[in-house]
Order: structure tokens, then sequence, then C-alpha cells
């Protein structure tokens, strides 16, 4: 008996161990018929650890006939099987698009969906185009499925499917994953359609506001700050990370040198209130970046602070701020703190305020 014959008669042995070894001498051999043996076991093996031992052999091939021959199992009941072909296909090149596109046009709604994850998965330039299609799926599911992904790819020659998607849609989660991918993605059509759809973003429902946030933090204008800072006032510590991500991503494209009038004793107040102490080192890190007058106080009076993160972010926001008057404020810290990280950023901020000549 050959050793091909003996691999293939172990595929049988009622010992589990025998199965799992055969499979791997299969695979190690390079018997031309191993991805049809590997698939038929697959089908029909009872054992868990054996069948966890045919996909991690699986994923160690490649080529057309691998694709073509897993591709009918993503209509097996077996969930577990399912969701091993999805990774194997997932780890193949380019070719393998030409196989899973026309999985787009199943019936089935299940395997468009396996399509457009293992489509976004493969993370080939070429993914998107496939992908866009699924903004046209029958399916609720698969559109919103597809608009993320494109997103995630950052698929910029899609954004027009994804403006129209957003403006026919009437369900809530594909229109927050639409925003969500315009804030990406989003032209100036993207920019013109949000502000028609939400003429009073202060009504905006709850659900919707945390999408419409992320879609100002990476495309809205200076105009969007009122309503942004009054949202401190309504939703400032159920949405504390939203705010502060909307108010930084704003400012930092503005290229503003200072804030407006009025703004950081808003975000002095912001800071006072009973928000997550990471929230707070946040902005006072980001107030240094600005040079009002009233800044240089404001961190100063944190960077005493008993509470180890408050004082990290007041220090490190005197080192981006840079202003000389505060130095003797940070030599005089540096004496007093014991903690290492502490002592670090103060010594670098330190040299950001007197830099080494």
């Amino acid at each position: 008996m050959s050793n091909k014959e003996e691999f293939i008669k172990n595929l049988s042995s009622e010992d589990e161990r025998e199965r799992a070894f055969a499979v791997e001498d299969i695979v190690y051999e390079g018997i031309p018929e191993a991805i049809d043996l590997l698939v038929a076991q697959l089908e029909i093996e009872s054992s868990q650890f054996v069948r966890e031992v045919i996909i991690r052999n699986l994923r160690t091939l490649s080529g057309s006939v691998l694709v073509e021959k897993t591709i009918p199992l993503l209509h097996s009941d077996d969930a577990f099987i399912r969701n091993a072909v999805i990774e194997v296909l997932s780890e193949q090149d380019e070719l393998a698009i030409s196989h899973i596109e026309p999985l787009l046009d199943n019936p089935d709604k299940d395997i468009r969906k396996f399509a457009v994850d293992i489509l976004f998965q493969l993370q080939s330039p070429h993914s998107a185009a496939v992908i866009a299609r699924g903004l046209d799926d029958s399916d609720i599911n698969i559109k919103i499925t597809a608009a993320e992904y494109l997103g995630k790819l950052e698929a910029k020659a899609h954004i027009g499917g994804i403006n129209r998607l957003f403006l026919n849609s009437r369900n809530l989660l594909l229109r927050c994953t639409c925003l969500e991918t315009m804030a990406i993605l989003g032209d100036e059509e993207s920019a013109r359609l949000v502000a028609e759809f939400y003429p009073q973003p202060e009504q905006i429902n709850e659900l919707e506001l945390y999408s419409y946030l992320k879609y100002l933090a990476r495309q809205g204008k200076e105009e969007y700050l009122p309503f942004v800072f009054s949202l401190m006032k309504s939703k400032g510590k159920l949405m504390a990370k939203e705010i502060i991500n909307t108010i930084e991503g704003i400012l930092r494209r503005s290229g503003a040198v200072y804030l407006p009038a009025g703004m950081v004793e808003d975000l002095a107040l912001y800071i006072a209130s009973d928000i997550n102490v990471i929230n707070k080192y946040e902005l006072l890190v980001f107030l240094g970046h600005f040079k009002n007058s009233e800044i240089g106080p404001l961190l100063a009076s944190y960077a005493c602070s008993a509470e180890k993160l408050l004082c990290l972010g007041a220090v490190e926001g005197l080192g981006f701020l840079g202003d000389p008057e505060q130095l003797p404020l940070l030599l005089e810290l540096k004496k007093q703190i014991g903690d290492d990280e502490l002592l670090e950023a103060v010594g670098k901020a330190i040299i950001q305020l007197a830099p080494v000549r």
C-alpha cells in the first residue's frame, strides 16, 4: 500500500488522532487530490478536533481550485463549516474575487452576506467595487454591511452611492451607517445632504446623534461648534467622548491658534464637571495647543492635582503651550513628585518650555 493509499485509509480510522495525522500528511506530502480529500472529510467529520485540523491545513493552501471547492460549503447547515470557509476564502488573493462575485446574485441572502464579508476581509483594492453592489441589495442588512465596509476601506470612489443611500433610506440603522461612512468618505455633496437632512440638529434623536457627531468630528466646520458646545450641558456626561472628539476634530481642521471667545471658560467648566477623568485628561492636553491667555493659569491649576491623570494632562498641556512663565511651576513640581510617569512628563514639558541650546 502506497503512502497516499494509507493516508486516505486513515481518514476513515475510528481513532481521531489517526484521522488528524492523515490530514496533516496529505497536505505535507502534497497529494494532488488534497483539497478534494479535505473538503470531503470536513463535510462528514464528527470530531471537532479533526475539523479544526482540516481547516488549519486548508488555510495553508491557495489557488483557484481551493476557492472553487470550498465556496459550495457556504451552503452548509453547519455554522462551524460556514465560518471556517469564510476564514479560508478571506485569506486568498485577488483571484478569489471573480469566484466570489457571482455569489452576490445568489437568492439566499445569507450567501450574499458571506460574499460581502469575504470580499472585505480580502482587503484587496479591487474588493470595493464588488462590495458596492451590496448597496443595491434587497436585504437591509447587506446594504448596511456594504456601506460600513466601504467606509472602512476608505473607498472614496463610491461616496456617490453612499450619499444616495443616505438620502433615500428610511431605516434608522442604515442611515446612521451611511452617516458614519460619509464621515470618512464625505464630499461636498455629502455636506449639503447632511445639512439639509438635519436643519435643526438639536432635534436629532439620541441614537442618531452619535453617528451625527462622528460625521461632524471628521467633516464638520466651525459653524457647528455652538451646537456641539450646547451638548455639554444637555448630554455632557453621557456623550463626553463623542463631544470631545467632535470639538477637537473641528478645531484641528480649522487651524485655529486661539479658541473663540468664551470657549475656554466653557471647557474649564466641562473639565470641572463630573465627566470621566480620562475625558478631562484629554481636554487638558488639547487646550495646550491654543494660545489664549487664560489657558496657562487653567492648566497650572490642575498641574498640582492629587489625581494623577489630571496632573499628567495639565503637564502635557503646558508642554504644548510652551509658555516660559510656567517654567518655575514645572521645576518646583519636578522636586515634589515621585511617580516615574509624571516625572518623565514634567521633564519633557520643561524641555519644551526651555529647550537646551
